[in-house]
């Protein structure tokens, strides 16, 4: 077969000129309708249309209208999103540990009267014993996607530099008023080697500000008891740190476990850092629930006069409990910010449950009736949830559903 040649004009697509025009998107969705109608036609010759494949269709038919509606992916349970770009660097020669601040992605405006924000970065060694300070990045106007490239110096001997974390945090700057906090990342110092490896360049997740001055420790047993119920008991706290410089604390103990509705609270023990309860709690918890469930301890300083103060956290992940055994630890108190995550992964589980059996349901129903009936052509059917804040869209093409 002969070699044939074509000449045409690339840049004005002329079809006198012998020139095709290619549209990707609509041969890339020819492709999917034809792959989703030969699929459709195999599975008919193959199992045919009994009840239970007819049912398992609907509810895939609906899964895929619907995906995009589950509130436990779509909505985020924290205000915070985006990464930050980071390099680090140890100067020998100088004693100086240079930070390069690359660039951040994906950032949320704080300010409600615009999306985009006016990002800075700030960054501080802590703990801070030689009062090197902050440092800050120049404000980048109207981006959430900044681009910094600036280096900063922190004047510091090598073997300092194992104690030391860096916090990192964005900043939203606000003209008419306060900065508003976008999120920040600690960096443990510790985790470089600088003489095998001289630069450490990475993407870092953006978290929820965390409270480095909590300190402090909590003494704690757990043991469970068939048929179902979990006993934890507070025996004291230690070297908590106080809310207010120059003063004690009047500390108790709120406690929780994921998926239960029980909260309970111990005494409040009146100016001390070193608190002693010696109380027990029972939480209605059978042996199978343990493997999705989470014990937050919260330690707080009673304030009659204004709000409490959060004195640190403890979260016990109970997959790691031997039912069997008791538990009895004494467990260093942080501030854990993330808290609500864990409440909110149990809140998934359930969600997710709940979100199988309603399509089955609807599935096996045929409704909403306007989905399940005959189609012919094509038709694009959108499904918004305010609870979600999400939407959903899907076409049907004969009656196939296609992404």
């Amino acid at each position: 077969m002969g070699q044939q040649n074509s000449k045409y004009n690339s840049s004005r697509g002329d079809p006198e000129q012998g020139v095709i025009p290619q549209n990707t998107k609509k041969i890339q969705g020819m492709s999917r309708i034809l792959t989703a109608k030969a699929e459709h036609r195999r599975e008919v010759a193959v199992q045919g249309w009994d009840k239970h494949d007819e049912n398992m269709r609907n509810m895939q038919l609906l899964k895929g209208l619907f995906k995009q509606l589950d509130p436990t992916v779509m909505k985020s349970v924290v205000g915070v999103r985006g990464e930050i770009q980071l390099s680090f660097k140890y100067d020998f020669k100088r004693h100086l540990l240079l930070v390069k601040v690359i660039k951040c992605r994906e950032l949320r405006s704080k300010d409600l009267r615009s999306k985009m924000s006016d990002p800075y970065i700030k960054l501080t060694l802590m703990p801070d014993n030689d009062g090197l300070g902050e440092r800050r990045t120049a404000v980048m106007r109207q981006c959430n996607d900044p681009v910094f490239d600036e280096i900063f110096a922190f004047p510091l001997e090598e073997y300092k530099l194992s104690d030391l974390k860096m916090v990192v945090q964005v900043i939203d700057a606000d003209i008419m008023g306060q900065d508003d906090f976008i999120g920040e990342v600690i960096v443990e110092m510790n985790t470089f080697n600088f003489r095998e490896t001289p630069f450490h360049t990475a993407w870092y997740s953006l978290h929820m500000e965390t409270d480095l001055n909590v300190s402090g420790e909590l003494e704690i047993s757990a043991e469970f008891q068939l048929p179902a119920s979990l006993f934890v008991t507070l025996f004291r706290a230690q070297g908590l740190s106080a809310r207010d410089e120059g003063k004690s604390a009047d500390p108790f103990v709120k406690l929780t476990v994921t998926g239960t509705s029980s909260i309970f609270q111990t005494q409040v023990r009146r100016d001390t850092l070193d608190p002693e309860w010696n109380e027990t709690f029972e939480f209605d918890l059978t042996q199978e629930e343990l493997s999705s469930r989470y014990l937050i301890l919260h330690v707080i300083d009673q304030d009659r006069a204004t709000s409490n103060d959060s004195l640190g956290q403890v979260v016990i992940d109970l997959r790691t409990f031997d039912p069997e055994k008791r538990l009895h630890e004494t467990l260093a108190l942080a501030d854990l910010r993330n808290t609500e995550l864990l409440r909110t992964k149990w809140g998934q589980q359930a969600t997710t449950q709940e979100f199988k059996e309603a399509l089955m349901a609807h599935a096996a129903s045929k409704h909403p009736s306007f989905l399940f009936s005959e189609h012919s052509g094509k038709k694009v059917v959108n499904v918004s949830c305010r609870k979600a804040g999400a939407r959903g869209r899907i076409r049907i093409i004969d009656g196939i559903p296609v992404k």
